[in-house]
């Protein structure tokens, strides 16, 4: 089934304009240094690249790090289509920002992106004094599938289960988390309707497995996020959309597990149909604005020490 592909690629395709419109990504072009196509794990260069964004001011001393993987159904996606948000992030908060590619489905099931994703974050401890980087300050972003990938990078880190399952334990610390209308309980997406009907390829295409098989998939206990969420999860700010056509209900889910435990976190969410599956990355509307400098206001605020 290669439904989902098209349709992911042909979002892709239809979202470049709006998410890097010729006028936004002239503002930030005299402002930031960009250094493309990095390769971080040399087993699998035709995944694993990475572009790094600079301020052209930036300060004299050690940098934050804004980390961002890309969305994109499991199966689609690139960093290229994240050069506007990559580069408003560098010129507002002064952060050294990795834009990231790791392996996508069906040529990389998981756990293989998520294995990528590890050593991009390791990349970054290893060059952090060539970048001058502060990795007490380092914050993840991520929109849809890269929400789901992110949020399973910080379950992660204090996850026993997660580290012994899947024999992965990263050398970067994430401290806080920007997460865009991202897929937390992948049990719950795939029982839910989404738009076209994909959770069948969508499903078969990133785990390998049949949506019947699912619960027999030897890493399904570990292949969700939201279960494996402890205290220590990184401090969070939640976009989601309450009528999202694909990711229904997950912000929700997320909101609630981490007030149960206390960890701190603020939520931006649109009511109106039309402010769908990763609005914010429109950047045009109320909702997009608003969600957007809701981010821009928590990275400053985590990476200021003020919360």
């Amino acid at each position: 089934m290669i439904l989902d592909i098209v349709v992911f690629k042909a979002i892709d395709y239809m979202y470049n304009y709006f998410q890097n419109r010729p006028s936004m990504m002239r503002k930030f072009k005299k402002e930031t240094i960009v250094e493309k196509d990095i390769i971080y794990d040399e087993t699998c260069p035709d995944a694993c690249t990475l572009n790094v964004y600079s301020n052209i001011n930036s300060p004299k001393e050690k940098r934050p790090v804004i980390f961002i993987v890309h969305g994109g159904g499991f199966v689609a996606g690139d960093k290229k289509y994240r050069r506007h948000l990559s580069s408003w992030f560098a010129k507002e908060t002064n952060a050294f920002v990795v834009n990231v590619n790791y392996g996508l489905g069906p040529k990389y099931i998981f756990p293989a992106p998520l294995k990528h994703l590890v050593k991009a974050l390791d990349w970054v401890s290893d060059n952090a004094e060539k970048y001058n980087l502060d990795l007490s300050r380092v914050i993840a972003t991520g929109d849809s599938s890269g929400g789901y990938y992110v949020a399973e990078l910080a379950a992660l880190q204090d996850s026993k289960l997660m580290q012994e399952k899947l024999g992965l334990k990263s050398k970067t610390t994430i401290h806080g988390l920007l997460l865009n209308c991202g897929i937390y309980d992948i049990n719950r997406a795939l029982s839910a309707k989404v738009l076209f009907n994909l959770s069948g390829g969508v499903c078969e295409h990133f785990t390998g497995s049949k949506i019947e098989d699912i619960k027999n998939n030897e890493y399904f206990d570990v292949i969700s996020p939201l279960p494996n969420i402890t205290k220590n999860f990184p401090k969070s700010c939640i976009v989601y959309a309450e009528k999202d056509f694909f990711c229904g209900g997950q912000g929700e889910d997320l909101v609630a597990k981490l007030n149960e435990l206390g960890v701190y976190n603020e939520v931006y969410y649109s009511t109106k149909f039309m402010s769908n599956h990763t609005f914010q990355s429109t950047w045009k509307g109320k909702d997009a604005v608003n969600a957007n400098q809701l981010f821009l206001d928590f990275a400053n605020k985590l990476l200021k020490g003020e919360i």
